[in-house]
């Protein structure tokens, strides 16, 4: 077994950092990544089990970051639960067609880390072969 692999795409640092705390309390292995930009990279670097996903952010929106995350080469086909308190019924429809989760910020811990277990992925996953 080895730790899930979650990428938080956050501007907002103090978020970032709580969001780690929790996440890495919890056991999970945790990348920060403060645009879009560097989360793409890091999608394709790391390979994460899931991305926690806020919709603004500087340079590009998540959504866009998730739709060219999606149709990358390398296929960004992990969980995403995005995190936002800034969303329109349009975008809800993409973000659903994207295959993500969407959770009203604030959120409680707690609340991640269910819906994290819901979508499947616990803080420890089988090995890759």
């Amino acid at each position: 077994m080895r730790p899930a692999r979650i990428l938080v795409v956050e501007d907002e640092r103090h978020i970032a950092r709580l969001l780690e705390f929790v996440l890495g309390k919890a056991g999970y292995e945790v990348c920060i990544c403060h645009s879009g930009e560097q989360a793409l990279h890091e999608v394709k670097d790391r390979k994460p089990d899931a991305v926690v996903l806020d919709l603004v952010l500087p340079g590009m929106t998540g959504v866009e970051f998730l739709q060219i995350a999606r149709a990358a080469p390398y296929h960004c086909h992990c969980v995403v639960v995005v995190l936002s308190s800034h969303w329109f019924e349009q975008t809800e429809t993409i973000l659903a067609e994207a295959g993500a989760a969407l959770c009203s910020k604030p959120i409680a811990p707690s609340s991640l880390l269910r819906k994290l277990e819901q979508l499947g992925v616990r803080a420890s996953m089988p090995r890759e072969d």
